[in-house]
């Protein structure tokens, strides 16, 4: 009797794998569309930070101290000064037709101000309509100003202090990569995204074509579809998480079991919850029609894009039935924070609470 049950598993097992390895459209959408899309990504995030922005000065030649702070403009690894002018408009202008990306505009009495200890106002202007160039505007202005200030501070024995000090520090992203900080979460969603598309299409071509698994148990079915869904996402994304986040230096600081304990019942979860949707649809084409645009969605839910708090509570708890939801929070928690799996405890509850869910929901598909 349980050789017949393991028998009959292994067909199930043989029957997925045949019908997945068969069909070029699922094959590139539940195998190839990780590798795709991951590479595309980071390579698009690959230069992440930028060296030498270049921006305009205004009011650089009032005095040796404007032209000693806009040497050290000049000086700053991540802008360059492309212009100096004396008028704002001018500089206004550069910005506009995208010879420059930001504008560092000193005030007229600049000198006059510093040198008879009186505080004085230097404006930086960006455009945020490229968030990469507006950042690294920003910080190379500040740092060459902060460095200016210090300079006076020590010149003068610490008799002329501005109002505020502060030390910026930036934690677990050091370089403010865009990559780094939504790589990892992106990675996850196109496992979630590819698996529910390329499982509907599975089953919307079975039903097309009137085909049956060797046993009328849902159980069984569900468990075959299951392991063999698992052993391919295994098996990409243990390549993704080894060789393309070493490739790409993406940050990795949980142990080996914390990843496992995470990926584990997401992988579960999705595939589950595939094989659930999967029995609404009649033709594989639907699958693609109905499943792709839920991707932003997901990813607003997720709080990468957004975070949980700009948007309503309610929207924020119904986003925690979408397995990436909590995944993504466990994951970058764990990798990218180095967070134990006590403080993701929470997250970790409601993917093996989706298990149980949507696996109960892939057996009555699967009864069908």
């Amino acid at each position: 009797m349980r050789l017949s049950i393991i028998n009959s598993q292994l067909s199930i097992i043989r029957d997925e794998w045949r019908r997945v390895w068969h069909d070029e459209g699922v094959v590139l959408i539940v195998v190839f569309a990780l590798f795709i899309y991951s590479i595309l990504y980071s390579l698009g995030y690959g230069g992440e930070v930028l060296n030498e922005v270049p921006v305009a000065v205004v009011g650089s030649n009032n005095g040796s101290i404007s032209r000693t702070l806009t040497n050290r403009l000049n000086a700053s690894p991540k802008i360059c000064v492309a212009h100096e002018t004396s008028d704002i408009s001018e500089a206004e202008q550069l910005l506009a037709e995208r010879k420059v990306w930001g504008v560092v505009a000193l005030s007229p009495d600049l000198d006059r101000d510093i040198l008879a200890e009186r505080q004085s106002r230097v404006a930086i202007l960006g455009d945020a309509s490229y968030f990469l160039a507006y950042r690294e505007v920003a910080e190379g202005a500040v740092s060459a100003i902060q460095a200016m200030n210090t300079e006076i501070i020590e010149q003068r024995n610490g008799a002329y202090n501005p109002p505020i000090l502060f030390e910026q520090r930036n934690l677990f992203n050091a370089e403010l990569g865009y990559g780094v900080f939504v790589m990892p979460a992106i990675i996850l969603l196109i496992v979630q995204q590819t698996a529910l598309i390329g499982i509907g299409m599975v089953s919307a071509t079975r039903r097309e074509q009137n085909e049956r698994y060797r046993s009328d148990s849902p159980v069984a079915i569900t468990i075959g579809r299951t392991l063999t869904y698992l052993a391919i996402y295994a098996l990409t994304l243990g390549f993704m998480l080894t060789v393309h986040y070493s490739l790409f230096d993406y940050p990795m600081r949980g142990a080996w079991w914390q990843c496992l304990a995470i990926i584990a019942p997401y992988l579960l979860a999705v595939t589950l919850l595939a094989q659930a949707i999967g029995a609404l649809f009649r033709k594989r084409e639907s699958s693609i029609v109905w499943l792709l645009w839920l991707s932003i969605p997901f990813l607003l839910v997720s709080g990468v894009s957004l975070p949980p708090q700009a948007f309503p509570q309610w929207l924020y708890f119904i986003g925690k039935v979408i397995p990436s939801s909590s995944a993504v929070d466990a994951w970058i928690r764990v990798q990218t924070m180095g967070a134990s799996l006590t403080d993701i405890a929470p997250e970790l509850t409601i993917l093996w609470v989706l298990v149980a869910l949507y696996g109960t929901m892939a057996i009555v598909a699967n009864r069908r």
